[in-house]
């Protein structure tokens, strides 16, 4: 049980991924251990992840939008402020076209997302996945925001 729980310490403190740390007890539990110790384990989706980046990208069919943001996790903690801004970082006519499709990207809790970016706790990393058609530029406008 000790070794489960030094290999849950070490993902948790980001020097191994979660990926890693599934095989590290999967090795040591094919080791022999009786089955009821086998079926105590702790299930993947309570493990903590590590992501890297926070990735925005908005495209378009026609490529008259591209835009490609990686903002690094740990730079998030840095920029404390960032949260309140991350709407303004999509371009105005794209938040227009969003909003008269009724998609209020305002209304997202960046803030709180960052908090379960930080915490390893979110268990989805497609934060943002929208689609809307742009009649001015007879485009579909595409946003995603998710962390890897």
């Amino acid at each position: 049980m000790d070794e489960q729980k030094r290999i849950l310490e070490m993902i948790e403190k980001g020097q191994i991924t979660a990926a890693e740390g599934m095989e590290l007890l999967s090795a040591l539990n094919s080791s022999g251990e009786p089955e009821q110790e086998k079926n105590d384990l702790i299930p993947y989706d309570s493990v903590k992840r590590t992501y890297k980046f926070l990735k925005i990208r908005i495209t378009s069919d026609n490529n008259s939008v591209n835009v490609k943001v990686n903002i690094p996790i740990r730079l998030l903690t840095v920029l404390g402020g960032i949260a309140g801004k991350m709407t303004n970082m999509v371009p105005k006519d794209a938040r227009e076209e969003l909003e008269n499709q009724g998609i209020d990207i305002t209304s997202i809790d960046f803030a709180k997302i960052i908090e379960e970016l930080m915490s390893g706790t979110l268990d989805d990393p497609s934060i943002v996945d929208i689609e809307a058609w742009d009649e001015e530029h007879n485009t579909t406008v595409k946003v995603k925001i998710y962390a890897e």
